[in-house]
């Protein structure tokens, strides 16, 4: 129940007009259930470690205060770093943003403890992503950006401008002082992944890790697709100390007949604005996944699609035929991402997250000849029978030259406005948010 969070959602909703609907779908961006015993893990085992750590820098113990001041100390025990991983739309941002949310405010400003005056600012965490092809020197800038726009400050921002070209030292010094002045509670990277790019100067950012964890007793959590796992496989030591906190590998499922995916599945089919919803089925649960292939953002996206398609067409229902209809016709950028996944292929598999972050063409890319084709020429077709994507026209791999491109462009009839003419004139003479929901709505 911690992690869990709904949308608002009222039935009277679907009573509204066809504008107002629209609106209201988007807040299925809102909705986490977290179904998987994974979940419930990462979230007793990361507060824990976090809880863990402020113990020894406790600022009223002689301890605390020696981490406070920038002494050298030996600490009764390390703190862990922990990985959270799956691939792109499962959910570990959102994961770690749910349970950050659990912890509490990240600013707190203290003034008294126990009837002591005790003046502290506390910063419950520091989250960035790994930037690609990063330094030391610019990751810790990247938090020194951050720690000012949370603070409110403008100070660490400046300080980590004039060490531009200083040595790793100066840097990590800078960190230091961010962490133990605020109290930091645990460090978060996200994105780690972008460490592969990076080759061996990945090393150098898992040291500078380690080091924060050591020296000052700090926990830290680092979040990755599966591409991270490289990092373990290619030195061991550096794998054993990135999971020491705990591994946590939210994990798709591996066929419409998973429990969890049924969950999931039933748990979102409440939040649906149409005005005539149906029961929770099967059915619906194996339609989600041969479009979804268990993956959780595919599948929100596609309800999401299929609701706004029952609105427009006037069915108001949706059905499991519906949401493979919008997958196929308006879900096209993600079907080399889903041959992905059906094929099973490790080597295609490692494309997966490259093809999904990218999977929303922009307008240029959408008219782009071979956009897609040079995507998805060398992706195999699903062989799953009766599914959505199986049924996906390959793309052809022929790509046209650009001058090609140009006379096709210029021999294409143009579009149609999507408002007539009369339409037009409605919504400009419009007197009240009525006359504009009216013509919205197609009336």
């Amino acid at each position: 129940m911690a992690l869990a969070t709904r949308p608002e959602f009222d039935v009277r909703d679907r009573e509204l007009p066809n504008s107002i609907r629209r609106l209201r779908i988007n807040r299925l961006r809102r909705f986490y259930a977290p179904v998987m015993p994974v979940h419930r893990r990462a979230l007793t085992s990361i507060v824990t470690n976090i809880l863990d750590g402020y113990i020894q820098r406790n600022p009223l113990t002689p301890l605390g205060q020696r981490i406070l001041q920038g002494w050298q100390v030996d600490l009764p025990f390390s703190p862990v770093i922990s990985m959270v991983t799956g691939n792109s739309g499962m959910g570990k941002s959102t994961l770690m943003n749910r349970i950050q949310s659990y912890l509490g405010g990240q600013v707190w400003t203290h003034t008294n403890f126990r009837g002591v005056p005790f003046t502290e600012t506390q910063v419950l965490w520091l989250r960035r992503n790994v930037p690609e092809h990063c330094t030391v020197g610019t990751l810790c800038s990247t938090f020194g950006d951050y720690a000012d726009g949370v603070l409110g400050l403008k100070l660490y921002a400046g300080i980590f401008a004039k060490l531009q070209g200083s040595g790793r030292n100066a840097y990590l010094s800078e960190i230091r002082k961010i962490i133990t002045t605020h109290h930091v509670g645990v460090l978060v990277l996200d994105e780690f992944q972008n460490l592969n790019l990076m080759g061996v100067g990945a090393n150098k950012i898992i040291a500078l890790l380690v080091n924060l964890r050591d020296e000052l007793g700090l926990p830290i959590v680092v979040i990755g697709t599966h591409k991270a796992l490289k990092l373990l496989r290619s030195d061991l030591s550096s794998g054993r100390r990135l999971v020491e906190g705990g591994y946590f590998d939210l994990e798709r499922p591996m066929s419409t007949d998973d429990d969890h995916w049924q969950s999931l599945c039933n748990a979102a089919w409440e939040f649906q604005w149409v005005r005539k919803p149906i029961d929770y089925s099967e059915a619906i649960g194996e339609a989600f996944y041969e479009v979804s292939q268990g993956i959780t953002g595919i599948m929100l996206t596609a309800f999401a699609t299929a609701q706004l398609a029952a609105i427009e067409d006037g069915s108001e229902c949706v059905t499991a035929d519906l949401i493979r209809k919008v997958f196929n016709e308006r879900m096209k950028p993600l079907h080399p991402a889903v041959r992905v996944l059906q094929s099973g292929d490790p080597v295609l598999m490692d494309k997966f997250d490259d093809l999904y972050k990218n999977f929303w063409p922009t307008t240029e890319r959408e008219g782009a000849d071979g956009a897609e084709v040079n995507v998805a020429a060398n992706l195999p077709a699903a062989n799953v029978d009766g599914s959505a994507a199986a049924s996906l026209e390959k793309p052809s791999c022929r790509s046209r030259t650009s001058k090609d491109a140009d006379s096709a462009a210029r021999g294409a009839e143009p579009k149609k406005p999507v408002l007539s003419e009369e339409q037009i004139r409605k919504l400009v003479l419009a007197d009240s948010m009525r006359d504009l929901i009216s013509v919205l709505d197609g009336r």
